[in-house]
């Protein structure tokens, strides 16, 4: 352990249902819990794949608590619901289109999300809970989710606020605010100089998509300030990425900040900012 043998690091486990973009067998076999004109032609989701019903999702209830039992058996701290980039949990929650128990209201889309932490808490007491948390889609509406309804390229965070404040209430004690969706607008939740060969280039400068990012983390404390707060999005930064993220939560703005890609490519990122006090400009993507 380069660390040093004291070293007891928190660990967490996230677990997801991929929705739209899951491929169990290595082929797009989407799980549609809308209909959405703007991802359904680029994931192959035709009008022949019927959306999931209520059952079905009624069942991930009982699905996740039980992959829940065994990140508590493989000795984790805590189980990270994945409710972001427009996977299932995430789509649902702009479910404003959808019938049924699951579609339209607010606590209708809500409803898997806050059912499955409520689960987890009631049945597995010593395992915390983590959600990883889309709060603005930058999708349009009614398809997107913490968008104002004239334009998607403005948050409104009304609702997205609101989901938090239950599920601080069920008892989720770290949250982690995202944006965005790798697959459609990649550089809003990890802002990027180069797309990959043949994607597009964003009108917006990086620093702006970094500085959103930021932004979104800091309204959440600020709304919640009890709340375990992680803040994400600063791997563009590079080098001064360290900096800026002790900026961020010296303010107050997150409790905590991870890198993503930037750690992928740096993997003992963390260990040079004690150790050193900065990040190595070799070695960040």
């Amino acid at each position: 352990n380069a660390m040093g043998p004291a070293f007891q690091p928190y660990t967490v486990l996230q677990l997801t249902h991929s929705g739209r973009y899951s491929r169990p067998s290595g082929q797009p076999a989407p799980f549609l819990v809308q209909r959405d004109p703007l991802l359904d032609e680029t994931v192959g989701a035709s009008p022949d794949v019927p959306l999931v019903s209520d059952d079905y999702l009624d069942a991930l209830v009982d699905a996740y608590l039980e992959a829940a039992r065994g990140v508590q058996r493989c000795g984790f701290d805590a189980v990270d619901i994945k409710a972001c980039h427009r996977y299932l949990m995430s789509e649902l929650l702009a479910a404003h289109t959808r019938e049924g128990r699951y579609g339209g209201t607010l606590e209708n889309r809500a409803r898997l999300l806050l059912d499955v932490v409520r689960r987890i808490r009631a049945e597995l007491p010593g395992l915390d809970v983590a959600v990883r948390l889309n709060v603005y889609d930058a999708h349009p509406y009614p398809w997107g989710w913490g968008v104002d309804r004239e334009d998607a390229q403005v948050p409104d965070l009304e609702e997205p606020l609101w989901l938090i404040g239950e599920l601080v209430q069920a008892g989720v004690s770290l949250l982690n605010v995202t944006a965005g969706n790798p697959y459609h607008t990649p550089h809003v939740n990890r802002p990027f100089d180069r797309n990959v060969e043949g994607g597009y280039l964003p009108d917006e400068h990086p620093l702006l998509g970094v500085a959103r990012l930021v932004d979104l983390a800091h309204r959440v404390k600020e709304s919640y300030p009890k709340l375990t707060v992680v803040g994400t999005g600063y791997s563009w930064l590079r080098q001064y990425a360290a900096h800026a993220m002790a900026g961020a939560v010296k303010r107050g703005w997150a409790d905590i900040v991870g890198l993503g890609r930037g750690a992928l490519a740096y993997p003992g990122w963390a260990r040079d900012v004690l150790e050193r006090g900065e990040l190595d400009q070799r070695k960040v993507c």
